[in-house]
């Protein structure tokens, strides 16, 4: 069972862009992790121990 759900809106918690806020696109299921997009152009991926939902 996945932690977050697409559409879901999330903080980053990891070294990588930490507190940024963004909504998960896309989860990839080989390498285990959600696809984050933070704004239109910035977007990456984060294993679900990296992430916190938002309510914000």
């Amino acid at each position: 069972m996945d932690a977050f759900e697409v559409g879901q809106t999330v903080r980053i918690t990891g070294k990588t862009m930490t507190g940024n806020v963004g909504t998960i696109v896309h989860f990839d299921d080989k390498r285990n992790k959600y696809l984050v997009r933070v704004d239109a152009v910035t977007q990456n991926y984060f294993p679900a121990h990296e992430l916190e939902k938002f309510s914000g």
